[in-house]
């Protein structure tokens, strides 16, 4: 047969195409045997179900009504359609469902022989069971009724929480069986549960949020499982490792895994045989020589009994997808794996990054010539993207958008390799990439004989070695490229002595100027880690130019830096100021001062906390209605007059702490200090939230620790014997104990046989030993403060002034809140009432006293004579005004601190 052309030209004889056959080979290789992981993804999802939970119960608490109203609306506008549409009754099409479902989704798996997998899904139904009949018990006698009226429903006249226990189970199994997406029985199960539960809420069987609840228990429960027991993999191996590395254009002959989980391993040696295309050239088959479903990949898997299933069954078992009747595996009784892990190990130094979450293998083609294999397994996709949000979240100016697919990441891994080569880096080549089942290999240039940066001698690292590192850095800055985690690991040196820069995956090809400043931060502490801080400036300053050399030191900060140059020194801060110092004096007008790249910092996430424990505190034992009805009440004259003599307390409080430390310390930062405490109060015990504040307070005044600490503890000593003084003085003008009874006998008998009791025990020497051991490292802070304190009368009367000022403004901030409800006490028996019972109140440790001080008011003005509710009235208004009310106060104080660094 020949082509003529219509032109009358020459006749073309017409050519079969020609059909290259690929080689088979039989390749070595030495891997572990992997057949279930522990996906992180499991992990994070059981996370979300727990918050989830909370998140639902939350909403049928305070948002009771909306949900209510939501499940109503649609039970009056769906029901009686159902009732019409449906010709079975709405419970039988329920229990049918609730019945066969779980039935034929085990049905399912033993019919497959994947006997592991329904035993496991059977046991997780039921431990969803055995949670969601707890979370009944639970909610029927612990829960507050805010809590259990969200969930509540009327079945046959009586009030239940409408919890269903079977919805829980049946999610649980389907969860337990595997992800919707690999199975289409999985998703129609799924969507018949969702059905199911939607007609309950219709019926009025449940509420919306306990069905929500119910499934997510459930999911709890099966996620749970498939996390502890681990899943069948997804990933290449095997066969399919070997069919991916023939893709990607190779045609190897040995391939040998070198991360560290063969370390404490037994590897395994296996022969796999393969006739598979060499590069992108797959035929189309015939629909009968497509690949089994992942089920019955599965299937096999789960039919080999584990006591007598060899590694080459197990891995052989998932393997054999989308293989050809040609491509086998068997294990290779000939190979000693340990040897060949060794003779790999000596004859070539690994230039993987060995640390890498990823599966690395080097493997061997039939030329002889090796190559270095990255392998992404989708089930460690979920890491990568947290981590970047992490560090989208945590760090300013740092633009880490992470990939949302395993092939976008992959694509991103291979255009930043092709990026670096372009633009003239040092970097090993990108050979080849592709993708099998749900990994993607990367196949990159191996470095013979290279040696990471921190495995060099000392004298090896000479100033060319470290001029071709600043060099080859800015040839891809000069490029727009940034790398964004330079570390020893990221720096290979060659047998030719030459830099070569590999982890380019999380760089940047458009980069900011940020991210570029960052790697020059990032290099110069590497290599003063490894040279000193004065040859790694010196060896800067001969390739940068001085813009670039000021340009680094706002960004020596540690959180700047890659993890594994902080784990290089012991005290990174102070190698970093020193570099910072060195930097000034080599460009004397540098900007050292760090640049902000946190958005949050442990004192940040303290206080955020502080503040919502504040609000939930203020939430959980405000009652806003008797609040509203004492200030209402109150005369708003004595009122302002109250919370003005209450803002007196904390000058009186700053002069005790001025005057006893030995420090100067301005008064109006101490005063606001003072105010920044009435915040650290509300969920601390009394006491105790300002006086750590203080401590820190003193600590950023370069006042060390025990000084610090003796110097707090004197101030709260001072401000209690004054508080007894005090009380003991007006007693005794008085000529009594004002309005306030003396204890009953068996009080005082009560009194006398506890003092007994610590004096007998004092008379044990192993005691008084063990006592004293505890009580004297205090006193020998505290008693020379109180020595240098005595021997300073200045200070002296400051601390007593400021205690008495201290305690009168508490006094006539009382004083007040009773005139706003036209009442009144003599100076003597108002300040008795009120020392007595706020010191009784506060020996309760409740976060800042919430609840016994106003008791122990209320119960001192009753007792004084004020009627009852008067007596509440005007302890709640003391509070809002001297507590509550000066919250908004100490925010702002400790923000304003914490922007001056004075806390």
């Amino acid at each position: 047969m020949s082509l003529q052309p219509g032109d009358g030209g020459a006749t073309m004889p017409a050519t079969a195409p020609v059909e290259d056959t690929p080689p088979r080979r039989e390749v070595l290789l030495v891997d572990a045997p992997e057949t279930r992981v522990r996906r992180p993804g499991d992990l994070l999802a059981l996370v979300a179900s727990l918050l989830g939970i909370g998140f639902v119960l939350v909403l049928a608490v305070y948002a009771h009504a909306t949900t209510q109203g939501v499940t109503e609306d649609v039970q009056s506008a769906v029901a009686n359609v159902l009732r019409q549409v449906l010709l079975l009754p709405v419970t039988v099409l329920e229990g049918l469902v609730s019945f066969f479902v779980p039935l034929i989704v085990l049905v399912d798996r033993v019919v497959r022989r994947s006997w592991r997998s329904a035993l496991e899904a059977l046991a997780t139904g039921l431990v969803a069971v055995v949670l969601a009949v707890g979370a009944l018990w639970l909610l029927d006698n612990v829960a507050p009724v805010s809590l259990t009226r969200g969930l509540t429903i009327t079945s046959e006249g009586d009030t239940v929480i409408g919890l269903n226990v079977y919805a829980a189970g049946i999610a649980g199994v389907l969860t337990a069986v595997g992800d919707r997406s690999h199975n289409r029985l999985l998703r129609w199960s799924w969507n018949l549960l969702w059905i199911v539960l939607a007609l309950s809420v219709v019926q009025g069987d449940q509420t919306l949020p306990g069905a929500i609840v119910a499934v997510l228990l459930g999911r709890s429960a099966g996620l749970g499982m498939r996390y502890a027991s681990g899943v069948l993999h997804e990933r290449a191996t095997g066969v399919q490792l070997v069919r991916g590395l023939r893709r990607a254009g190779l045609d190897p002959v040995r391939v040998v895994r070198m991360d560290p989980v063969l370390v404490g391993t037994h590897a395994q040696a296996w022969t796999v045989t393969t006739s598979s295309p060499i590069g992108y050239t797959e035929r189309l088959r015939e629909p009968a020589a497509t690949a089994p479903d992942d089920d019955g990949a599965r299937a096999r898997l789960d039919d080999v009994p584990a006591g007598d299933a060899s590694p080459a069954d197990l891995l052989a078992a998932v393997d054999q997808e989308g293989a050809t009747g040609s491509d086998t595996i068997a294990p290779d009784p000939l190979t000693d794996p340990e040897q060949v892990l060794q003779e790999v190990s000596s004859s070539a130094v690994r230039t993987l990054d060995v640390e890498s979450a990823h599966r690395l293998y080097a493997i061997w083609d039939v030329e002889g010539r090796r190559h270095d294999v990255t392998v992404l397994d989708g089930d460690r996709h979920v890491v990568g993207v947290l981590a970047s949000v992490w560090d989208s979240v945590r760090l300013r100016g740092i633009d880490r958008r992470p990939a949302r697919s395993l092939r976008e990441a992959a694509n991103r891994a291979a255009l930043m390799a092709l990026a670096t080569r372009a633009a003239g880096v040092r970097a090993p080549e990108l050979v080849g990439i592709t993708e099998s089942r749900d990994s993607v290999l990367i196949v990159s240039e191996h470095l013979p004989g290279a040696r990471r940066l921190d495995e060099l001698a000392p004298a090896e690292l000479d100033d060319d070695l470290l001029d071709q590192l600043w060099t080859q850095v800015r040839a891809a800055h000069a490029k727009g490229l940034a790398h964004r985690e330079l570390s020893a690991e990221a720096v290979l040196v060659d047998r030719a002595g030459q830099v070569r820069i590999i982890s380019w995956e999380d760089g940047e090809i458009i980069s900011s100027e940020l991210s570029r400043r960052l790697d020059l931060a990032q290099l110069l502490a590497m290599l003063a880690t490894l040279v000193g801080a004065e040859r790694a400036l010196t060896s800067a300053a001969r390739v940068l130019t001085r813009d670039q050399l000021a340009s680094m030191a706002p960004l020596l900060q540690p959180v700047a830096m890659p993890s594994t140059t902080r784990a290089a020194v012991d005290d990174l801060k102070e190698l970093l100021a020193t570099l910072r110092e060195e930097l000034v004096e080599l460009i004397p007008r540098a900007d050292v001062a760090p640049l902000q790249l946190n958005r949050f910092s442990a004192r940040t996430v303290i206080t955020l906390t502080v503040a919502v424990v504040a609000v939930w505190a203020l939430l959980s034992w405000m009652n806003i209605e008797e609040v509203t009805a004492a200030v209402t009440r109150a005369n708003p004259v004595w009122i302002v007059v109250a919370f003005g003599m209450g803002l007196l307390t904390y000058v009186g409080s700053a002069m005790g702490l001025v005057a006893f430390s030995p420090e100067r310390l301005g008064m109006w930062r101490t005063t606001l200090v003072q105010v920044a405490a009435s915040v650290i109060s509300l969920v601390a015990p009394a006491g105790i939230g300002p006086a750590a504040l203080n401590l820190r307070f003193l600590n950023k005044a370069r006042i060390s620790t025990p000084m610090a600490v003796a110097t707090v503890g004197l101030v709260q000593l001072s401000q209690f014997i004054t508080t007894v003084l005090l009380l003991v003085t007006v007693a005794l003008v008085t000529g009594s104990a004002g309005s306030l009874s003396a204890p009953s006998g068996s009080v005082i008998l009560a009194v006398a046989l506890v003092l007994t009791t610590i004096g007998v025990v004092l008379l044990v020497p192993t005691v008084r030993a063990w006592v004293w051991e505890k009580v004297a490292p205090t006193m020998q802070q505290v008693w020379p403060r109180v020595v240098w304190v005595v021997s300073n009368p200045r200070r002296l009367a400051t601390g007593i002034v400021g205690n008495l000022v201290m305690t009168a403004g508490y006094v006539a901030a009382f004083g007040a809140s009773l005139a706003a409800f036209g009442y009144e006490l003599p100076l003597t028996k108002l300040a008795i009432t009120y020392l007595a019972s706020n010191s009784i109140g506060a020996v309760v440790p409740s976060p800042g006293g919430i609840g016994p001080v106003e008791a122990a008011l209320t119960a001192g003005l009753t007792l004084a004579g004020i009627p009852a509710a008067t007596a509440v009235s005007v302890a709640i208004l003391f509070r809002v005004l001297t507590f509550w009310g000066r919250v908004p106060l100490g925010w702002a104080a400790l923000r304003y601190l914490q922007h001056k660094d004075a806390l």
